[in-house]
């Protein structure tokens, strides 16, 4: 019989560190623990991780540590979330964690926690194909921040991060609570001024029928409003026991419903973040998912193994929040799904002699889309403008490193030439750029089949053979401005590989 392969996920949170080991073999928990910290209260008082708190978590690491080396595992993934990012000495508390526990955190930005975070929602939820045939909106509600997912039609819509989590606003408004009397008003004046501008930014024409919330405090959260097996709460029943909540004090809360204090001091701002979304969406249930971003490591570890499949293709969601950007840059649509196609044909023809794999065709892919945002701000030079804008946008799945190299791609599909000397260029790690050249190399070419933006090239054959590349190009019009540009952007193809691409047709 085969040995089961065990693996560990860790993730450090603003308040609770998790492990979980997993058989892999059937991706079943075998062992679930976690501890208490005070990360955010530390970052919210004084923007920094208090040296107490830094021994409280290496203390719980190591005890994980332990627990790993008594199952026998060898395979972990250990992350810290986003929000730990804020505290001032964030880095030092992640080399104090390696020296103390030898465990090596990575550091995800919130476009890969929330891309994790809803794999694992996706696994976890039954029925989540059918969920998001129509309007739902995964919530994910944070510590200190929280994710809007909207999926509509079985294809994910838009994604919006908000500074805004009941330990922050806890934190932000505990003072007031005892020295004013509309207590209750201020909290909810301060949470629409946060998520005002969310509507300014909202997909239009969804038709909301489902929230899923994850990430909150769902033990809280069930024992006050579920009162049977099922997971799903109605809007009836989130509105009678929102008004009840509202006029509870939180130690008559925690005992009533037999939850920690921090907790029950949580539940308010926590509902009261729900009820707005809920009044400002109109939807009309809400499901509780315990999906976590340990689970998200879990999923993701087999999806990389390609040992089970979810009903939902999430790389796609990678495309399409990419293609969100390039919609709201009013980028031409019809040039830019061109210059798609015959990059994506390039990098598939042209493998024997590139040697990338496939997350690197999905950054070619990206860069594709989004090389032009930049002419929104000025025509000229746009290739520059474009790189500011990749860098600046939230690319849901994508880490900073594949950004850079994005940005880096769209900024040298033009006329410049990555260098050494570019600031741009020169902050990549160096393995990284001549990925990136060599990506540049062939948008280049894709992007000049459509110089004149007219989409004149019907498609492309690609052969290589004899260290010669030549494309042909299949076209009914004149393509002398396609074969002028092309030769010039075909030098620093030579450049690169070290053969002159030819065009014939």
């Amino acid at each position: 019989m085969a040995r089961h392969r065990l693996f560990a996920s860790i993730t450090v949170g603003l308040q609770v560190v998790v492990l979980k080991i997993a058989d892999m073999t059937r991706l079943s928990i075998v062992e679930d623990v976690k501890a208490d910290v005070t990360i955010g209260e530390d970052i919210y008082n004084q923007q920094m991780i208090d040296f107490q708190t830094v021994g409280e978590v290496c203390k719980a690491l190591a005890g994980f540590v332990q627990i790993m080396k008594d199952y026998g595992v060898t395979e972990y993934r250990a992350v810290a979330a986003s929000s730990v990012q804020e505290a001032a000495n964030a880095v030092y508390v992640k080399e104090q964690i390696r020296i103390k526990t030898g465990l090596t955190l990575e550091w995800l930005n919130n476009a890969e926690e929330r891309y994790l975070h809803n794999q694992a929602v996706a696994y976890k939820t039954d029925g989540f194909k059918e969920y998001i045939q129509k309007g739902t909106m995964l919530i994910d509600i944070g510590s200190g921040s929280m994710q809007l997912t909207v999926y509509n039609e079985g294809q994910f819509i838009f994604s919006r991060n908000i500074k805004l989590g009941p330990l922050r606003v806890r934190e932000m408004l505990g003072d007031l609570e005892s020295q004013s009397a509309n207590y209750v008003d201020i909290m909810e004046d301060y949470i629409m001024s946060k998520i005002n501008g969310y509507q300014q930014f909202a997909p239009k024409n969804v038709k909301y029928e489902h929230f899923i919330l994850v990430g909150t405090d769902l033990l809280a959260f069930k024992r006050a409003f579920i009162k049977s097996s099922s997971d799903t709460i109605s809007r009836k029943r989130f509105d009678e026991l929102y008004g009840h909540i509202l006029n509870i004090p939180v130690q008559v809360l925690a005992k009533q419903y037999n939850v920690p204090y921090d907790s029950a001091s949580q539940l308010l701002p926590s509902c009261m973040i729900l009820k707005i979304m809920l009044e400002m969406t109109g939807a009309g249930s809400i499901f509780l998912s315990e999906a976590d971003l340990a689970d998200g490591l879990l999923i993701s570890d087999e999806l990389k193994n390609h040992k089970r499949e979810i009903d939902h293709t999430f790389s796609e969601d990678i495309v399409t929040s990419a293609r969100n950007i390039a919609f709201r840059y009013n980028c031409d649509i019809c040039h830019i799904g061109a210059v798609e196609k015959f990059a994506l044909h390039l990098f598939d023809r042209l493998k024997p002699l590139h040697g990338l794999d496939a997350h690197q065709r999905l950054l070619l892919r990206l860069a594709a889309i989004l090389q032009d945002a930049g002419s929104y701000i000025d025509m000229n030079a746009h290739y520059i403008h474009s790189y500011y804008i990749i860098q600046s946008s939230e690319i849901i799945g994508i880490s900073d490193t594949d950004r850079d190299m994005i940005a880096n791609i769209a900024r040298y599909h033009s006329s410049e030439t990555p260098t050494t000397d570019a600031r741009s260029f020169r902050r990549l790690p160096t393995e990284y750029r001549l990925v990136v050249a060599k990506l540049a190399a062939l948008l280049r070419i894709a992007d000049a089949l459509d110089d004149s933006r007219q989409q004149k090239v019907d498609k492309i054959r690609v052969s290589l053979a004899h260290d010669r590349v030549v494309i042909t190009a299949e076209s009914a019009d004149d393509l002398s401005l396609e074969r002028l540009t092309f030769e010039e952007k075909a030098a620093y193809f030579e450049e690169v590989y070290g053969i002159m691409p030819q065009l014939k047709g």
